[in-house]
This record gives C-alpha cells, sequence and structure tokens, in this order.
C-alpha cells in the first residue's frame, strides 16, 4: 500500500508541535509520510520538523482549512489522517486503524475514542460527547463528535464531498463531518488512541464568540440533501431551529444587525420547508 499521509497544521506551539512529531515518531504502523503545514506562524517552526525528517511547507497564514488543504493538495496517497499540533497519537493508532479498514472494506474513515486533558488533567467525556460508529447524520447536526486526529480517511472521500471550506475560521471539522455523515457510514475504533489537549489560550474555540454561527452555516448547506433521508431531514431542521432561535435571541439583544438578517432568512427557509412538507 502507499504510505499514510499525515498532515499537521500549525502555528506556532513549538513544544507541543514537538510532542505531536514525537507521538507520530512512535508509531507501531511506520508507512507513512508526514507533512507539517506551517499557517505563517511568528515562530520559527522548520528546525523543529526537519529534526524529524519530515516535509515543511509553508502557507500565509489562511488558517487551519486551508493548511489542512494544502496538505491535501500536495499529497497522491491513499489514506490520510490528521494530527493537530497540541494533540498526540498513542503509538498503535494508525496500526488498528489500518487493520480496521483492511477487515471492513466498505468503509472510507475510521474514527477512535480519545483521552481528554484539559489543564494537564485528564477529564471524562460526557455523555453527548460520546463517540459511535455507523450511520451518524443525525448525531452529528448537535456537536462535533469526530476529532480531526483521530480519523484515517481514504482520499475518495475527499474526491466525493470536498475539502475543508476554507471560509470557516472555526467549526470546519463540524462542516466535513456532516458532508461525510450524510453520504458514508463511519468506522469507529471504541479505543482511545488520540490524547486531545484543551485549555490553553490559543485555541482556536477560545478566540471565536457564537461558534453556533458557524455550525448554522454548516448544517444550512444540507437543506435540499437528496442523501439524508425523512427522518435526518426532521433532525436537521430541529438542530437549525434551536440553534437559530438561541444565536437571534443574542444578536438582537447586541444590536448585530447583519447576523440578524442571516439568521432570520434561515428560519424562512425552515417555515418554508415545513409549509411545503
Amino acid at each position: 500500500m502507499s504510505p499514510i499521509c499525515i498532515i499537521i497544521p500549525v502555528y506556532n506551539r513549538i513544544l507541543p508541535l514537538e510532542r505531536a512529531l514525537q507521538s507520530v515518531q512512535q508509531q507501531t504502523f511506520q508507512n507513512f509520510k508526514v507533512i507539517v503545514v506551517d499557517d505563517h506562524s511568528s515562530e520559527d517552526i522548520q528546525p523543529v520538523v526537519q529534526k524529524f525528517g519530515f516535509s515543511y511547507l509553508q502557507t500565509v497564514g489562511k488558517g487551519v482549512s486551508a493548511a489542512r488543504n494544502t496538505g491535501l493538495r500536495s499529497s497522491k496517497s491513499k489514506h490520510i489522517a490528521f494530527l493537530d499540533s497540541d494533540d498526540e497519537w498513542l503509538p498503535t493508532k494508525l496500526e488498528k486503524q489500518i487493520e480496521f479498514l483492511n477487515q471492513n472494506p466498505e468503509l472510507s474513515i475510521v474514527h477512535t475514542n480519545e483521552i481528554w486533558i484539559r489543564n494537564n488533567q485528564q477529564v471524562k467525556q460526557s455523555l453527548k460527547h460520546r463517540k459511535s460508529g455507523g450511520r451518524l447524520f443525525s448525531q452529528c447536526t448537535n456537536l462535533c463528535l469526530i476529532a480531526p486526529s483521530s480519523v484515517l480517511v481514504q482520499r475518495s472521500l475527499f474526491d466525493k464531498v470536498g475539502l475543508f471550506d476554507e471560509s470557516f475560521p472555526v467549526c470546519e471539522d463540524f462542516d466535513l463531518w456532516l458532508r461525510m455523515t450524510a453520504v458514508e457510514n463511519i468506522g469507529f475504533l471504541n479505543e482511545p488512541l488520540v490524547i486531545k489537549h484543551a485549555g490553553h489560550e490559543d485555541q482556536l474555540s477560545m478566540q471565536f464568540h457564537s461558534m453556533d454561527l458557524w455550525r448554522v452555516r454548516a448544517l444550512a448547506k444540507h437543506f435540499n440533501n437528496p442523501n439524508l433521508s425523512e427522518q435526518e431531514h426532521l433532525v436537521l431542521n430541529l438542530s437549525l431551529k434551536n440553534k437559530c432561535e438561541i444565536l437571534l435571541k443574542g444578536f438582537e439583544k447586541h444590536q448585530n444587525f447583519e447576523h440578524q438578517i442571516e439568521i432570520k432568512r434561515y428560519l424562512e427557509l425552515l417555515e418554508s420547508n415545513y409549509s411545503q412538507a
């Protein structure tokens, strides 16, 4: 088989990046190629990457989606894995995922469970974040239930649904998983093979308010998706309605007129869909 392409987007974070690269180097499955995509860091990332002998690319500061897409476009590998620069893998992560896909050739993607570390302390995942496999579109309309660092994806699935949406500064993974779960069943290894670190100030999720605005924009892409069942459309519409109503109250309170207009348009589309049903 061709090497797995491991794409690691990074903006600064030299110490976490070195930890992430070490976790790749320690994989029991060694048939891989690593591409570190530096999103115009102010720190000198390249010497750290060169120390491990991995490939280094640089983008012009267009965000994590553009960085991941740069890595995707530069690789021809059949299998793609992502690793966020502040996360790390357990040693058997790739080996077990390749074995899973070989045993389930009808699947194009598999993700794993995670260990969550916040402020250097392990935390327990709540029930609403519980991971699973199968037909996941409905479950994925509310929260992001697949972590980029946990997936192994066949390139053919990107050919089918497209790359990361570079207009999304956050929730770009939520958007991609919705597009993937709308057309594919998802494989799942119920084993924590990724250590996900959180709580640091440079996390994108800590830099943006109204994260649900981006989730609503991702959900709205599926208003007329023919791949969804009637029940999935109902779940989609309910999730959209709930998120829009909450956002609208906040935007009205803070007199955010631009976003009020956008959210009201989504609610009008929902009402139109209900009236035509």
